[in-house]
């Protein structure tokens, strides 16, 4: 893999995380959010990377392989903003949207929550990977598509 397709990746993967991550602090929004870095990170990342130009799915393990990359940095920033937002709103005004994440995360130790952040995130490598291998074919499709529209 390219350096600067892997860098590209990167940045844009921590950024979905984070915005994912703060919107899961949201009561009925967090479920939806949790769903969406759990599947949605790598056709974002690809779609968006694709279309600035930086980046083209020219087989399936490419493929395959930059949603097993967006899933799992996606999840280290959903991880920590979501942990230090759910913090702040224990400690200051005392909300929780969910008390058993809470109370891991107020009183867990450090290497329990990072080793519970590392699982998930080969969970969610594992379903990013999934959802960038379905954006390949999909891509695909409607390449095809456009391509025999073009000739007729």
């Amino acid at each position: 893999m390219n350096r600067e397709i892997f860098k590209s990746i990167t940045i844009l993967s921590l950024s979905v995380g984070a915005v994912f991550g703060l919107l899961s602090a949201i009561p009925y929004i967090g479920g939806i959010a949790l769903f969406g870095y759990m599947f949605f990170t790598a056709p974002v990342v690809l779609v968006l990377l694709i279309m600035a130009g930086k980046a083209d799915l020219t087989t399936p393990k490419d493929s395959i392989i930059n949603g097993a990359v967006s899933g799992f940095f996606s999840n280290i920033t959903f991880s920590f903003a979501y942990a230090v937002i759910v913090a702040i709103l224990f400690l200051t005004i005392k909300y929780s949207s969910n008390y058993f994440l809470t109370a891991m995360i107020i009183n867990s130790p450090v290497w329990l929550f990072v080793t519970v952040v590392i699982f998930v995130g080969v969970l969610s490598a594992t379903t990013n990977s999934f959802s960038g291998f379905m954006t390949y074919y999909i891509i695909n499709f409607i390449r095809d598509i456009y391509e025999k529209k073009s000739q007729s």
